[in-house]
């Protein structure tokens, strides 16, 4: 009888680590470990696929997958950097590669014909051959011929003199020399005397200003409200077009191909993973709304007074005949197909929002008691 006892305890331990790593992957668990949670949360409200998960919560560890209270809560993609194609597609690859590759045939040259190499050797250019006629050639060149034509040209000395002397005179010209100097001394408003106070008119009038008509009002009535109505129609499909699936952080979902993982990513892939499982553990005591998908890495935390303005605000528009109202209400914090998955979830949900519900109400009440105290 004892050891019937025995076998089926054993029986039951198996059947409950079966459970706990169920789509786990083996090879996972090799290369990236295990971790175990460092504490037991009750704080913080869990969403995994658009179903509660009641409090208290362990987030464990198993390989690329994260856990909370035994159940998969999110999966990273894993995947070699250098491993842009399939495995077996690779090995494909790299076959025909070797086919088209003479290099890898045991040929020591590269040949265009049968029987043709290319030879190392380069090949000898003649030398130019002498011009038979030994005149001397006039290196002047034409600019410097009607230069030396011009007047004022000549020799190098003197076209220098000439640059120098246009310089100058270009120098003393900016400068300039009106109203420099008072034209009767001690009168210091003398130099304004010289001015020329004359009104030029302009050479033709300028044209008349013209009103500025907005191109709304340049249209009828009728366009006009034609145009409001084609907008309200396309606001109004918006708003009834169904919700895209779509995880809960936008993630695709994961896909795992350990073959050509380096140890360097192998290490890479452990810290991140790590740093996930605490960085859940710590937003839900924080008591922060948090929302996972299995299929992904994808996650969604939003602060405490966010958690606590949904989930007391869940049973009353889960009760809606669709999701609209919960998408219309808490579309902009939360993704809309998530919230889908919620609503489809209701019957789950709705009865397990007891416990939350009353420990917000109570948190509440005692808040405000404290407050009221200290305003005393």
């Amino acid at each position: 009888m004892l050891k019937k006892c025995l076998l089926m305890s054993a029986v039951l331990m198996m059947a409950g680590a079966t459970f706990a790593t169920e789509g786990v992957n083996d090879m996972a668990v090799k290369l990236f470990g295990k971790e175990d949670a460092t504490k037991r949360v009750t704080d913080g409200a869990l969403f995994i696929d658009g179903l509660f998960v009641k409090a208290p919560y362990s987030v464990t560890r198993e390989g690329n997958v994260i856990l909370v209270n035994g159940r998969i809560a999110a999966r990273f993609k894993v995947a070699s950097a250098d491993d842009s194609l399939g495995s077996s597609e690779k090995a494909k690859a790299d076959a025909a590669t070797a086919k088209k590759d003479h290099s890898g045939a045991g040929e020591d040259h590269v040949s265009d014909k049968a029987g043709a190499t290319i030879s190392d050797d380069m090949p000898d250019i003649p030398a130019p051959k002498a011009s038979a006629n030994k005149t001397p050639v006039d290196k002047t060149s034409a600019i410097e011929k009607r230069l030396a034509k011009k007047k004022g040209g000549g020799s190098i000395e003197e076209r220098l003199k000439a640059k120098k002397k246009g310089k100058e005179l270009k120098d003393a010209s900016s400068k300039g020399s009106f109203n420099q100097e008072a034209t009767s001394q001690g009168d210091p408003m003398a130099l304004f005397e010289e001015a020329d106070y004359t009104y030029t008119p302009p050479s033709k009038p300028e044209p008349k200003a013209v009103p500025y008509i907005r191109p709304a009002a340049q249209k009828s009535m009728g366009q006009r409200m034609a145009e409001a109505k084609k907008k309200d129609a396309e606001v109004a499909k918006k708003q009834t077009a169904p919700a895209k699936e779509e995880p809960a952080g936008g993630d695709e979902i994961a896909t795992e191909d350990f073959d050509n993982l380096t140890d360097a990513e192998i290490a890479a892939y452990t810290e991140k993973f790590k740093k996930f499982r605490a960085l859940i553990e710590k937003s839900l005591g924080e008591d922060r709304l948090v929302l996972m998908s299995s299929t992904g890495s994808g996650v969604k935390a939003e602060k405490k007074t966010t958690m606590r303005k949904f989930m007391t605000s869940l049973e009353s528009l889960c009760g809606a005949a669709d999701a609209k109202k919960l998408q219309a209400q808490w579309g902009k914090t939360l993704p809309r197909g998530y919230l889908q998955k919620i609503y489809d979830n209701r019957e789950a949900n709705l009865p397990e929002l007891k416990t939350i519900l009353s420990r917000i109400a109570r948190e509440q009440k005692e808040e405000k008691a404290r407050a009221d105290k200290r305003l005393r």
